[in-house]
């Protein structure tokens, strides 16, 4: 019954940031002005070269990470794999259900239990967040004093409205011994120097696919800094928990409007850039993935069968 509440209050702040988007989109797409834009990034190569190899990046570090979670003998393109079908799965799918990929991609491996497979990818997700909100906590404590003082806006009452709804149902669960296990779980992936490596490799994971924004926000008259754009790339991903939509779409350009918009008050250009950088994502994700698919053509079925799986759970 609470994961029944749980899912109803996520869902419903998806809606209502997916609304936040359509009015965005409303007042503020103009689609001469985006093709445009997305031309003059077409006509330098060297930068998207970069972009790709250092968001590409990104995921390899996660793969280093897992790998050092699990500890097997196993190849890191088998964990990279799981990441790559994950990540396009996430990009067809309206919910994120990724996971069953990667899940099942390393319970394939020899001397891997579905049940170890299952707590690595709670583990990887668990400190995913943890430096994600480690970093968006950070931002905000580091820029608010440039915050511009605006009015509040219907984004921010969302954003109000779904962090209470979620800090509520938390606060009332009774399931000591769920927060005690993932507790645990936490403990024991953090220690030692294994620890150390991995919450090093995801830290650095994240900073890699903060370049996106980097790079497409001063086309856009947004030069932002390096740990600006960090900061915009956390909050916008930890707002993903919310995807409704494949590939977090209208979530993800609500959110990071928002986020830009509280350094640079210019909801245009802020909108124009959360557009284009999903457009890199969304390019990339299809194209990894159909590469890793015609690279393993065996595993089509089994995508196929966790697209259905993620279907029959809406």
């Amino acid at each position: 019954m609470k994961r029944k509440y749980a899912t109803i209050a996520v869902r419903l702040t998806g809606a209502g940031l997916a609304l936040v988007f359509l009015w965005l989109t409303y007042r503020y797409f103009d689609r001469k002005a985006l093709l445009k834009q997305l031309f003059l990034f077409l006509q330098r190569p060297g930068t998207i070269v970069w972009m790709l190899l250092i968001y590409g990046a990104s995921f390899w570090l996660r793969a280093l990470a897992w790998k050092a979670y699990v500890g097997k003998p196993i190849s890191l393109l088998v964990y990279a794999k799981g990441i790559f079908f994950s990540l396009l799965i996430n990009h067809i799918a309206p919910f994120k259900v990724g996971d069953i990929a990667r899940i099942a991609v390393l319970a394939n491996q020899k001397g891997v239990s579905v049940g170890e497979a299952v707590h690595s990818v709670a583990v990887m997700r668990l400190l995913d967040m943890l430096v994600l909100c480690f970093l968006s906590a950070w931002g905000v404590y580091a820029y608010v004093h440039r915050f511009p003082t605006i009015n509040v806006t219907v984004i921010d009452v969302v954003g109000i409205i779904g962090a209470c709804a979620i800090v509520v149902l938390l606060s009332h669960t009774s399931d000591v011994e769920w927060i005690r296990k993932h507790h645990r779980m936490i403990k024991s992936a953090l220690k030692g120097k294994r620890g150390v490596y991995m919450a090093g490799m995801i830290a650095l994971s994240w900073l890699c696919e903060a370049v996106v924004i980097y790079e497409i926000a001063p086309m856009l008259g947004l030069p932002l800094s390096f740990w600006e754009s960090v900061w915009v790339n956390s909050i916008t991903v930890s707002g993903q928990v919310f995807q409704i939509a494949p590939g977090g779409l209208g979530t993800y350009e609500a959110v990071m409007a928002f986020a830009i918009t509280r350094i640079a008050p210019d909801w245009s250009s802020a909108y124009m850039a959360a557009m284009m950088t999903h457009v890199f994502k969304f390019v990339f994700s299809y194209a990894v993935g159909v590469a890793v698919l015609f690279l393993f053509p065996n595993d089509i079925s089994f995508v196929r069968a966790v697209f259905q799986k993620g279907r029959e759970r809406q």
